[in-house]
């Protein structure tokens, strides 16, 4: 078989109920192009009580962006989770992902799933570990997309 496998490997951190999540990636502006978006804390009327975003400069595709790679890299340093956006495919977990898929993401990245409103968790992501034998990296984004 030439697949690339990885041992799941995650580590789970319950939020207890009602109590705020930590500041966290939430996404990428589609409003104004080149802004990595934070929230945390408790939902107020407006949104969160904790709200930020950083800019980087937005060329070419996501996935082969270095000034992102280096400010979510940067972000996963100082143990940001990442939010999980399973309908997103240019969202932050998703390239920290497929970062990790293709070797690029060496480290752990943290990554806040919600159960329902007020109730989530951290999952761990380990990067892949390659089995003996098998050497394939996804050739593209949208074929590892394709993949998963």
């Amino acid at each position: 078989m030439n697949d690339t496998k990885q041992t799941p490997s995650l580590a789970i951190e319950f939020g207890k109920p009602g109590e705020p999540p930590p500041p966290y990636v939430s996404h990428l502006s589609k409003v104004s192009q080149g802004l990595i978006v934070l929230c945390g804390g408790r939902r107020t009327a407006s949104g969160h009580e904790f709200g930020n975003e950083i800019a980087f400069i937005d060329e070419g595709e996501l996935w082969e962006n270095d000034d992102l790679f280096s400010k979510l890299s940067q972000l996963n340093a100082s143990g940001v989770p990442f939010s999980y956006q399973p309908k997103e495919m240019d969202s932050p977990d998703i390239l920290m992902a497929y970062w990790h898929a293709i070797g690029r993401l060496k480290v752990s990245f943290r990554e806040i799933v919600w159960r329902s409103s007020d109730h989530w968790y951290i999952a761990t992501h380990e990067p892949p570990v390659l089995k003996v034998g098998v050497s394939e990296v996804p050739k593209s984004f949208s074929s590892w997309l394709s993949r998963s």
